[in-house]
Formats: structure tokens, sequence, C-alpha cells
């Protein structure tokens, strides 16, 4: 007796196949339960809707680079003043 709703969902990609196994055999889930959680989880990328001074990304709200970069020794140096004085407190 064959069931009243046979859903299938083919995907041609030899990663997303191996990938979904792997994570499968990682968690104990089944193969369609972790496709089905990533699938959850995903949030598209969306039209930057801007909030006052703050621009939406993804369900962050962040403030706009305006064509000025940080290095990461510049924001591990910040990181690191930003800890010392939690320290002294």
């Amino acid at each position: 007796m064959s069931r009243a709703n046979h859903v299938q969902f083919n995907v041609r990609s030899a990663f997303a196949r191996e990938r979904a196994q792997e994570l499968a055999r990682l968690t104990g889930m089944t193969a369609t339960q972790v496709v089905e959680e990533a699938l959850r989880a995903y949030v598209p990328p969306v039209d930057t809707a801007t909030v006052g001074r703050l621009v939406r990304r993804g369900p962050l709200l962040v403030m706009p680079a305006h064509g000025r970069t940080i290095s990461l020794k510049a924001a591990n140096e910040a990181l690191e003043r930003t800890r010392e004085r939690d320290l002294d407190c």
C-alpha cells in the first residue's frame, strides 16, 4: 500500500548529499531531519531596511560602515582595552 502523501525532493549535489549524511551520522538524526533543520534555520538575505541610522543585516541591526574599515589588529586591541577596563572595576 503506497502512502497517500508521497513527497520527494531531489537535490543533485554531491556535496549536499555527503554533508547531510555526515551530519546525520554525527548527530544521530536522519538526513531528512538534517536538511529540514538546516532549512528552518536559514535566514535569506533581505534588502537592507534602515531603522534610523541602523541597517538590517538578517536578524541584526548594525551601523553602516560608511567606507571605513577596521583591521583585525585594531579590533583586537580595542577588545583588549575593554577587557582590561572591565578587570579594573
